[in-house]
């Protein structure tokens, strides 16, 4: 099958358990309403196949615009690039540039034209990707470590997945995000998606909220037939480290979802984020830690290397997928990024922005297996951990390669990363390591005006998507905290179990880089 059906085809070895799931059985019966009198632990797959079908249907017309190995090469700026568009390039600035009421200057006269495309045609990618060592990768912002291509698309897929069953759904704080997007009569409602990457969420948020008009942003070309878009959604290229004038006092949701190894500064981006929101507007963010846990308290320890000192934060039984990670993470902060501090900044949350109301605020975390080990007292939720256990095994398995450019980058050498990949693919493949992945969320609604509490929410009102009932019971490793302090004792309790790192491998192969070509 391939990627461009937006459906996840798990390899046969990968089957969760005696039952073999769908992928959007379990998406869909994990993201519905919990239901009140089925009197059964067994979860009634067969009261959702039919929305299922459906759903997978509507998903088979969804095809990526461009399909790099098939194709012709170009080359623009000096690359030799492989893509599917015709020639068509239009600049069209930001779909918010002429819809300004006050007056306020566009996008293109606050940032001297940053590239901000619209969807609003079919586009030539040809300026916005490039190839390096057989990957394609975005060209607005090099302190992005991961490509954008068939590979990653079947990736974000899984991982899309596996977070909306862990949620419940497509967002954390549900009551009230449903509250902020309910219709009013006169008030046209905005959902703004900031690293969109496949477009999948932006769709189901645009199905599922016929009267809101949803926006995606991500610095790469999104991976959709712009022919099969609902007629509330639309698509932008763009680098947000760029600035977000042009979208201020807009939005009812901005939705950011692992975007932080891309971002330069994160409380900035953050503050920036906040000015796009209308009053009353609310703020999800969800993240990856980076770092994978022996249990949801310890972080594991980094494989150990011949040349590490005898420090406390790598050993011989270590993980070779937390050092590979370690290490892109490492790459990512040389290349701009400062992933170390995005990770604060999320963790901590969002009480301390003047322009969220704090008693708004919320944060909290989920945990995945890595790979379909986990069980429960609960047989439905056993089967759940086994099933997002799977999905993010062969998320990991994809990822660890992707890195293997930005690492080459930075003046590793390939026969090394080949070799760490290869103990990575026998770590995960025989689960040698029991260990979780962490993703932590926060959400915050702006206040009414300066130090004035967010408005009152509106009640929600159901939306015109029938809504499917499910016997499953809520993930077994979510949690959720309302209080600053409650957000930085969780982050001090797992801070202390890091220990004292290595040096770094690329930091060190960087040095040497840059020595040998002074020299």
């Amino acid at each position: 099958m391939s990627s461009r059906s937006r459906q996840v085809q798990l390899a046969e070895d990968d089957q969760p358990g005696p039952r073999q799931w769908n992928t959007r059985d379990a998406h869909l019966a994990a993201s519905a309403n919990q239901a009140s009198s089925s009197g059964t632990n067994v979860p009634n797959w067969d009261q959702n196949q039919q929305d299922a079908e459906s759903l997978n249907r509507k998903a088979s017309t969804i095809g990526a615009r461009y399909d790099q190995p098939a194709l012709a090469p170009s080359t623009v700026g000096g690359s030799s690039l492989q893509l599917s568009h015709d020639h068509t390039t239009v600049y069209s600035g930001s779909t918010y540039d002429s819809q300004d009421p006050h007056g306020r200057r566009s996008r293109r006269d606050n940032d001297d034209m940053a590239s901000v495309y619209s969807y609003n045609s079919t586009r030539d990618v040809r300026e916005f990707v490039k190839e390096m060592h057989g990957r394609i990768f975005n060209r607005l912002n090099d302190a992005y470590l991961l490509p954008s291509d068939d590979e990653e698309w079947s990736r974000l897929d899984k991982q899309h997945s596996a977070i909306t069953i862990a949620m419940g759904g497509l967002y954390p704080c549900q009551e009230d995000v449903e509250a902020v997007l309910s219709p009013v009569d006169g008030i046209e409602r905005k959902i703004l998606d900031l690293g969109c990457g496949t477009g999948s969420w932006a769709i189901e948020m645009a199905n599922r909220f016929p009267h809101c008009t949803v926006l995606g942003v991500d610095i790469a070309p999104t991976p959709l037939d712009t022919s099969c878009f609902p007629p509330n959604l639309s698509f932008e290229i763009d680098d947000i480290n760029l600035g977000l004038a042009h979208f201020k006092d807009s939005f009812d949701l901005i939705h950011m979802r692992c975007v932080m190894g891309g971002i330069k500064d994160m409380r900035k981006t953050l503050e920036e984020v906040q000015a796009c929101l209308k009053p009353g507007g609310m703020l999800v963010i969800i993240d990856g830690d980076y770092r994978l846990y022996k249990d949801v308290n310890t972080i594991y320890p980094l494989a150990k290397l011949p040349e590490d000192k005898d420090v406390s934060g790598v050993s011989e039984n270590g993980s070779w997928m937390s050092r590979v990670v370690w290490e892109a993470c490492e790459a990512c902060n040389i290349a701009g990024s400062n992933i170390d501090n995005s990770k604060e900044v999320v963790e901590r949350g969002l009480w301390s922005y003047s322009l969220l109301d704090p008693k708004t605020a919320m944060g909290g975390h989920f945990f995945f297996p890595l790979g379909p080990w986990a069980t429960s007292d609960d047989l439905n939720q056993t089967q759940t951990l086994r099933y997002v256990g799977v999905l993010m095994r062969q998320n990991f398995l994809n990822i660890h390669r992707a890195y293997h450019a930005i690492l080459r980058k930075h003046g590793m050498q390939q026969g090394v990363l080949d070799d760490w990949s290869k103990l990575v693919d026998e770590e995960l493949g025989k689960t040698k390591h029991k260990v979780w992945v962490r993703f932590v969320f926060c959400c915050a609604r702006r206040r009414a005006g300066p130090d004035e509490p967010a408005p009152p929410l509106p009640a929600s009102s159901p939306t015109s998507e029938p809504v499917i009932v499910s016997s499953l019971p809520p993930y077994a490793t979510y949690e959720e905290w309302r209080t600053e302090e409650r957000a930085l004792v969780e982050r001090e309790r797992r801070i202390r179990t890091i220990g004292d790192l290595p040096q770094s491998v690329v930091r060190a192969a960087y040095a040497s880089m840059n020595r040998s070509k002074e020299t």
